[in-house]
């Protein structure tokens, strides 16, 4: 009654009345983390309500969340962790503060590179890419401080986990893209490949796109035109291609999914196969061959791309009537694995498991391929025992990577920097380790220890950086790499991590790096930024942020989990997890400009269903 609960209030108060203050401040620092729980709810809401997908489900996230935050400020247990992850979000709004100030200086006058009285001391700075890390960087590096140079076979930054989605036409491939110069117009970009790097001489030689060159057919370059271009810093960013040449006749007869490219074929190549199957009326099996689509790889592309292959065929089947229904087409997952999204938790891995075998898909899990021909590819079981042989119309290879031909050339250079699976090995702060006073410039001159290497041959600490998944993090301590995993997430954070770093007066030899003692003399509020608010004299070390992972099963289901860190926060399925799929997916775009062409292209394939004009 109204009563009972007046008087349990008032026994309450005297209660907190009269006790003794206790000694430790744990209640009154967990108020205070109520209050910035508070603090950071508050805005999260109103960018939930603007979001155009699932504005409830995105609300009742948030009160999930905040309530789990509450009861763990509660908790003296738990606060330790969640003081650093609070701590964390502290760092990362500040970081957005610099960033916002660097995208300011943009408009304050025409880019760097069209002025012709140059800042003086600029540096040269080439970055080789422009996937998840080349973009981040871009985005936040300060042009007035360096000559910014971006050397990529393709010209764009895509959405890597829309592909699947580009390749049947549920977005079209444009509404997911942004070029390098637009994301950045004060750098200069050059299409093309780097095949070779000088150390030494601080000088990358880079193979131009021939006239003729595809955007993405930047492996063939041996013969086109080259140009050498000198660098004060290098900074590798080239991520990894797809691993297809383990299996006899997979590169030549599967197609890939990691660009634009890859997607424009594939969605041609699925659209072929129902045409071409559409006209055989007298051989079921040869239709029903045409119409097999194999994923190979139980990944999140995998997947993805098994779940909107389900989707396209649903909803295309119903232009050719000949063809029976959705019935007429199968998709084949296979991989060599025990499990699904190996990368989820369990009872994401099983539910994922369950929604694909739900919709039609034909999952082989503990499945090995053994060949690839033209028409079939052999299969087997993890263990050997069993052997099949499936006829498929479109094959897709989904399953692994391997670093590009440039870091193999880099690490001929530098033997020293080479990390398990043959990637570039940094340090805390990315630089590519075994230079400066341990480098190792003498292994390309005649051996000897690097106290005999003249100090003109000598390669400097910080000249040559790595991001994303061409580089490998290795504990200083230790020695041993730290595990992160490889994806879009770990990329754009190292990529806006490796900006700011530059960004700072920081003096790169040094470890850890510290600001120069010159710095910012001419500029005390800058100095006091750093120095004061930030704390950031000495360099802080590279750390990785998991904000959990998402992946689309087909027929409006998907997965979510969402953390802070090691904090988990929630995870959802099916028309849930669909949402805050669609919402995050679509807040993470690069560009408003990406946004609105994603929404619409959403809207008008629930609308129209999805184009299947070939062009």
């Amino acid at each position: 009654s109204s009563q009972r609960r007046q008087r349990l209030r008032r026994e309450h108060h005297v209660q907190l009345t009269t006790t003794t203050t206790p000694t430790t401040r744990a209640p009154s620092y967990n108020i205070t983390m109520r209050w910035m729980i508070v603090a950071v709810t508050l805005p999260t809401v109103a960018v939930a309500f603007t979001l155009p997908w699932g504005a409830p489900t995105n609300i009742k996230g948030v009160r999930t969340v905040t309530t789990k935050l509450w009861a763990s400020s509660s908790s003296s247990a738990q606060t330790a962790p969640l003081v650093d992850q609070v701590g964390s979000t502290v760092e990362t709004v500040l970081d957005t503060v610099e960033d916002v100030v660097t995208h300011g200086k943009r408009f304050q006058g025409e880019p760097p590179q069209k002025k012709k009285d140059r800042p003086p001391g600029r540096e040269a700075l080439v970055i080789l890419g422009s996937g998840w890390a080349a973009h981040a960087l871009l985005k936040v590096i300060d042009a007035e401080k360096y000559e910014v140079l971006v050397v990529s076979p393709v010209n764009h930054f895509a959405f890597t986990p829309m592909l699947a989605a580009a390749a049947v036409g549920t977005v079209e491939y444009r509404s997911m893209t942004e070029t390098v110069r637009r994301a950045n117009p004060f750098v200069e970009y050059v299409e093309g490949a780097a095949v070779d790097v000088d150390p030494v001489a601080q000088t990358v030689t880079v193979a131009l796109a021939a006239e003729n060159m595809s955007n993405g057919g930047a492996n063939d370059h041996e013969n086109n035109d080259q140009e050498v271009f000198a660098y004060d810093r290098l900074v590798v960013a080239c991520g990894v291609r797809v691993n297809d040449g383990v299996v006899p006749g997979a590169s030549e007869h599967c197609y890939r999914l990691k660009e634009c490219e890859d997607a424009v074929r594939l969605r041609a190549a699925i659209g072929r196969r129902f045409e071409q199957a559409n006209r055989v009326t007298d051989d079921p099996e040869e239709r029903r061959r045409l119409l097999t689509f194999v994923v190979v790889g139980g990944g999140p592309t995998g997947v993805e791309l098994a779940g909107e292959l389900c989707d396209y065929i649903r909803d295309v089947t119903r232009n050719f009537p000949r063809l029976g229904g959705p019935a007429a087409a199968t998709v084949v997952l296979a991989h060599s694995g025990a499990e699904l999204l190996q990368q989820f938790d369990a009872p994401q891995r099983a539910e994922a498991l369950r929604v694909l075998r739900a919709q039609g898909v034909e999952v082989l899990l503990r499945t090995r391929v053994q060949t690839v021909s033209a028409t079939a590819m052999d299969l087997s079981s993890t263990g050997g025992k069993e052997a099949t042989t499936l006829p498929y119309g479109v094959a897709v290879w989904c399953a692994g990577t391997a670093p590009q031909p440039f870091v193999a050339t880099l690490l001929d250079r530098l033997p020293r920097a080479s990390a398990a699976g043959r990637l570039v090995a940094v340090d805390e702060w990315l630089r590519v380790r075994g230079l400066g006073d341990d480098d190792d410039a003498h292994d390309d001159h005649g051996g000897g220890s690097a106290a005999d290497v003249p100090k003109a041959r000598r390669i400097a600490r910080g000249s040559i950086l790595a991001l994303g998944d061409a580089a490998r993090v290795v504990d200083a301590r230790t020695g041993a790499p730290v595990a992160l995993p490889q994806t879009a997430q770990v990329a754009a954070q190292q990529g806006a991590f490796l900006a700011r770093f530059l960004n700072r007066a920081y003096d790169y030899e040094a470890t850890p790096p510290v600001l120069r003692d010159d710095a910012y003399a001419d500029q005390p509020l800058d100095r006091a930024w750093i120095k004061l608010v930030r704390r950031a004299a000495v360099a802080p070390k590279f750390a990785f942020t998991n904000l959990g992972m998402l992946a689309y099963l087909g027929r409006g289901k998907a997965l979510a989990e969402v953390k802070i860190g090691d904090t988990p926060l929630g995870a959802y399925t099916g028309d849930v997890g669909y949402l805050l799929w669609k919402s995050v997916y679509l807040v993470k775009q690069v560009a408003t400009r990406n946004r609105v062409l994603v929404t619409f292209d959403w809207l008008k394939t629930a609308l129209f269903g999805r184009d299947i004009t070939r062009l």
